[in-house]
């Protein structure tokens, strides 16, 4: 490795380093870009995680819903886990809901570094 070609605020890596997958170019020194452009990534995958997961919940509201009005299903028991069904929206409406309002307060510039 090339001492003069680390700058200050660069990690050199060990051998066998943990940290060596986020050497993007390779040259056994993570620079600050390189850390920046890995937390970048993971916070792009935290956001696709996100969205997959309020859209699993959208869609189980609609799919259980359209379930309950099939005739399979007696009024009897329906009646009787009417409470549960209630808890259940209110859940996958919070994961709704929490995803829109971050995504919107995300868009205003807020909570950015």
């Amino acid at each position: 490795m090339n001492s003069l070609r680390i700058k200050k605020g660069d990690k050199a890596l060990e051998e066998e380093s943990k940290y060596a997958e986020y050497d993007v170019d390779g040259d056994g020194v993570v620079s600050d870009e390189e850390l920046k452009t890995i937390h970048a990534i993971n916070q792009e995958a935290k956001l696709e995680a996100q969205r997959n997961m309020a859209w699993a919940a959208m869609i189980s509201m609609i799919v259980f819903t359209l379930l309950v009005f099939l005739p399979i299903f007696p009024d009897g028991r329906i009646k009787a886990l009417a409470d549960l069904f209630g808890l259940f929206y209110i859940g996958q409406a919070g994961v709704v809901g929490a995803y829109m309002g971050m995504t919107a307060y995300m868009s205003n510039g807020n909570g950015r570094r």
